[in-house]
């Protein structure tokens, strides 16, 4: 038996079909995917993609989802989902939850641990959101050759065989410290140069 629900009815006329996203704009209020195919000879522009509070993704040219003709009209567009099939992580524990991007870079949430993984570099920041400076932050960012924490003027940096503590003002508050190896010999004050200013007790 065949049905014909004129738009405007109460009765809803939708279509879902798969589709692929070849330019996205991803500077406005709204996601907007500028060119998109659907069906061999369907293609769409300007359609809107939305996305759920607190997370926000530019899927990769190429990657695929389904759009929803709302009342069953092609200029009535939604595009749902979109991922790409060769940067998906594949076989995610039950439960389990990955952030993920187009060059390997992941964030899991699985049950016994937090796993994160960046090529580059990783930057911890503590402050309010994108828009503090982060003159104003404390942060952390660790690369493959050291790690560098900030707050203010003041910072130290960590890397193979050496710690460099850059400050206005060092204060160094223990019953003991040695200038040197411990049961070797010694670094003298002033080998490598000697400071301007010292406080000591």
């Amino acid at each position: 038996m065949w049905l014909w629900f004129p738009e405007g009815q109460e009765g809803v006329v939708a279509t879902l079909r798969r589709a692929t996203v070849l330019k996205t704009d991803d500077s406005g209020t709204q996601q907007i995917l500028r060119k998109m195919t659907g069906l061999k000879t369907e293609s769409f522009e300007d359609v809107y993609r939305p996305q759920m509070h607190g997370l926000s993704s530019h899927a990769p040219q190429g990657s695929e989802g389904v759009y929803l003709a709302l009342g069953g009209r092609s200029d009535r567009l939604l595009a749902l989902g979109f991922e790409h099939k060769d940067y998906r992580p594949k076989n995610t524990p039950e439960g389990g939850t990955i952030l993920y991007n187009h060059t390997g870079d992941v964030v899991r949430v699985f049950k016994d641990q937090l796993e994160l993984y960046h090529t580059a570099t990783i930057k911890l920041s503590i402050g309010k959101g994108l828009t503090q400076s982060d003159d104003s932050r404390c942060t952390v960012v660790m690369t493959a050759n050291d790690v560098t924490i900030t707050k203010g003027q003041s910072s130290v940096q960590i890397s193979d065989g050496q710690i460099m503590h850059s400050a206005p003002h060092v204060v160094i508050k223990s019953p003991k410290v040695d200038l040197g190896d411990v049961g070797g010999t010694p670094v003298g004050l002033c080998d490598g140069g000697c400071a301007t200013k010292v406080f000591a007790v």
